[in-house]
């Protein structure tokens, strides 16, 4: 787009990340995108990518500050009217349930919910707030990525310890919501019927998650009370068994911030391989323990997709979103391979070239997904400003 054309009626889709914002601009009418660009290495080097152009920030620069940047700077200038901004908040606990316009109160009601997700929630609060600073008279609108899953049955929305845990809010809430909201709205036009069957979506990348999706709703899905469930992550190890953190706090000493680092930063494929939570560097390398690392992390996804079809019945089609899922041919291939007894078979030209449909023509669908979370964002923001 020309720096120096403004367009009218656009909405705006923040995405903060724990070290980056993602932002995109939308013609209100068609949801067209029109801008999109990126703050990454906040906290580090920050720099701020415009439409592929690139250039560094202040290093000072925090969530807050680079948000305001991008809407007084970099969007601003560009916009006619603003309808509205759309949010990408990660928790949402058992109160949203649906998108909501941001007030005060609402507000406080999101920073609450941050020791759920530590590493998050706190960003996309600030987020809010540096957009209710810079464009105060334009409405706020958080998009939860915990509300897709709300349509799980009660039954996976439960662990088996006291029920009084899950009345003050233990349970399972599902994340990668906005994602996974965004491939069931792409699916009927890439697999056609198959889309309102039993699919399974793996949302691979540094969090990673799988979803059990029945007629385009959530029924499973990976995660839990926290982004911590499931699939080895980045830095996340997953599914673990709780008595080894009881044996680490009585064995070892170790306290709830030690915990909590070890969790989410120091485990998953880095803490596997001891030196990189990149996929792309893992797959790259040779050395024993990377490859160790990939391995585990194609064990584990395998298993989860089995505990996924078991859940919903079946699997009549397969899809992969997120930056592992969309760009790692490779555990694509070695998934798919292990799961030819649900009735997948990889075309692996077409799995190479990265195309939508990847399935060969006996199999299954098996397709992947451009992950999208700011264009789902901007859908449900004018769905609720027009409301």
């Amino acid at each position: 787009m020309d720096p120096n054309t403004a367009f009218m009626d656009a909405i705006v889709a923040l995405n903060a990340g724990s070290s980056s914002v993602k932002f995109a601009c939308f013609g209100a009418d068609d949801l067209a995108p029109v801008l999109r660009g990126e703050v990454d290495g906040i906290g580090s080097r920050t720099r701020l990518k415009v439409d592929g152009a690139a250039g560094d920030l202040d290093p000072d620069a925090n969530h807050e500050t680079a948000i305001r940047h991008i809407l007084e700077t970099v969007v601003g200038p560009r916009v006619d009217r603003c309808l509205a901004v759309g949010h990408r908040i990660v928790h949402g606990g058992t109160r949203f349930t649906r998108p909501e316009i941001v007030d005060d109160a609402v507000l406080e009601e999101i920073e609450a919910l941050s020791p759920l997700a530590r590493s998050h929630q706190p960003h996309n609060a600030a987020g809010v707030r540096a957009a209710m600073t810079s464009w105060p008279d334009t409405p706020q609108v958080a998009c939860f990525d915990t509300a897709f899953h709300a349509t799980l049955p009660a039954e996976r929305q439960v662990f088996a310890i006291p029920y009084s845990l899950a009345d003050e809010g233990v349970r399972r809430y599902g994340f990668h919501g906005l994602s996974y909201e965004g491939v069931a709205r792409a699916l009927p036009d890439l697999i056609g019927a198959a889309a309102q069957g039993r699919v399974v979506v793996a949302h691979l990348g540094n969090g990673a998650s799988l979803c059990g999706l029945v007629a385009g709703q959530s029924r499973w899905t990976s995660m839990g009370f926290t982004p911590l469930d499931g699939l080895v992550m980045g830095r996340r190890p997953g599914r673990l068994d709780p008595g080894v953190l009881v044996w680490l706090m009585r064995e070892k000493g170790v306290d709830a911030d030690a915990l909590d680092a070890l969790l989410n930063a120091q485990s998953g494929l880095l803490g596997l391989s001891g030196f990189s939570q990149d996929m792309r560097v893992l797959l790259e390398s040779d050395d024993q323990r990377a490859r160790f690392a990939v391995d585990v992390f194609v064990d584990r996804l395998v298993t989860e997709i089995g505990a996924s079809a078991a859940a919903i019945g079946g699997c009549d089609a397969l899809v992969f979103t997120g930056g592992i899922g969309e760009n790692a041919a490779p555990i694509r291939e070695r998934a798919v391979d292990l799961l030819s007894w649900l009735g997948f078979t990889m075309d692996s030209d077409a799995n190479q070239q990265g195309a939508g449909i990847i399935s060969a023509p006996s199999s299954k669908p098996i397709a992947i997904v451009r992950a999208d979370e700011e264009a789902t964002i901007a859908v449900a923001t004018r769905d609720v400003v027009r409301s």
